[in-house]
């Protein structure tokens, strides 16, 4: 029941919790040798999952009339999570409902985009978040690749709107946008940013490449030596909430977790394993009996997202342990200062 017990506390934690528990079984599946035990095990998982998705309780939160029905954010996650269930298996061994299911979400949509002149689909009525729609993007390339490709066309008249939408100041996607009013917010957030970083490579690899460097620019923050993802760009300062989780000393808690495998995606493996460490370090983990949990296993959702953002960890962390020396380096040098600080001679 976590899906239900978290979307109890927001309205996309059931879906959230079911998406990324997939998408991580579906990373540590695609490593294993095919039909072997563990292969198959994942891909029980994967499926269960996806039925979970399918549910009831999965669209019940999201409006069915909605141009694009139940909305970008519902649609992009299931369909993205079809996708990466069916691209684990042979062509001719997919299932065929679940292939004709990922077909036509995609379709519509596909749709649903070259029938509007926004550069974003609505998730709720006259609210829109260009994370959610780049996850929409994400499967209609993932679609193309798997099989004849027939959203070109479509995927490049959303890109091209999209990159015409860019945030001026910062030349990054924007955070949120009204539909309604016809332009984006103001902001850039490091928690969106850092997940659509994440699908931008399956989508247009050279833009994704800026868009990580100008995020790396304005977000990675450091302190005590460890990496951080900002919430709030350099200079702006801004409090946490719902979408960012907490924001100690300007770094974001959901950007920092996710900013893992935006960073991994990217090949940025020493700012990915710190990042990893230092997140680990705050939240608490626990192992056990096979399993580990974060913050005493108290938020599902939360251990999702660590197992989705740290599936692809060992990559980095084997790659690159230069920052265990700066770290330590410089938790020594603070060492030192309290020590003198308590223990110099009193005059």
């Amino acid at each position: 029941n976590a899906g239900e017990e978290m979307q109890m506390l927001y309205p996309e934690g059931y879906v959230f919790t079911h998406a990324l528990y997939a998408l991580a079984w579906c990373d540590i599946v695609q490593k294993l040798p095919p039909e072997s035990v563990p292969w198959q095990d994942g891909i029980r998982e994967v499926a269960r999952s996806l039925n979970a998705l399918d549910a009831p309780a999965g669209r019940r939160v999201f409006d069915p009339d909605l141009p694009l029905s139940y909305g970008a954010f519902y649609r992009g996650w299931v369909s993205y999570t079809r996708g990466r269930y069916l691209a684990l298996q042979k062509p001719a061994e997919r299932d065929k409902l679940v292939e004709r299911q990922f077909h036509n979400e995609c379709a519509a949509i596909a749709t649903a985009i070259r029938q509007t002149g926004q550069p974003f689909l609505e998730s709720y009525r006259n609210m829109a978040w260009p994370a959610d729609n780049l996850v929409c993007l994400a499967a209609l390339a993932l679609h193309d690749r798997l099989g004849e490709p027939q959203h070109t066309a479509t995927r490049g008249l959303w890109l091209g709107r999209i990159r015409q939408h860019l945030n001026p100041e910062y030349g990054l996607i924007p955070h949120d946008y009204f539909p309604g009013e016809g332009h984006s917010g103001r902001e850039v957030r490091g928690a969106s940013q850092s997940l659509m970083l994440c699908f931008l490579p399956g989508i247009d690899s050279a833009f994704a490449r800026e868009q990580y460097g100008l995020f790396r620019r304005h977000f990675l923050a450091y302190r005590l030596g460890l990496p951080g993802i900002r919430e709030y760009p350099h200079g702006v300062f801004g409090l946490g909430d719902i979408d960012s989780g907490p924001v100690v000393a300007g770094i974001g808690g959901a950007a920092s977790i996710v900013g893992i495998r935006a960073a991994i995606e990217y090949g940025d493996f020493e700012v990915a394993a710190t990042l990893h460490r230092g997140v680990e370090a705050l939240l608490l983990p626990a192992s056990g009996g096979g399993e580990r949990c974060y913050l005493f296993g108290q938020l599902p959702v939360l251990d999702a997202f660590m197992a989705w953002s740290s599936s692809s960890i060992c990559a980095a962390e084997a790659a690159d342990n230069v920052w265990r020396w700066k770290c330590q380096a410089i938790s020594l040098l603070l060492l030192v200062a309290m020590a003198w600080l308590f223990f110099r001679p009193k005059k």
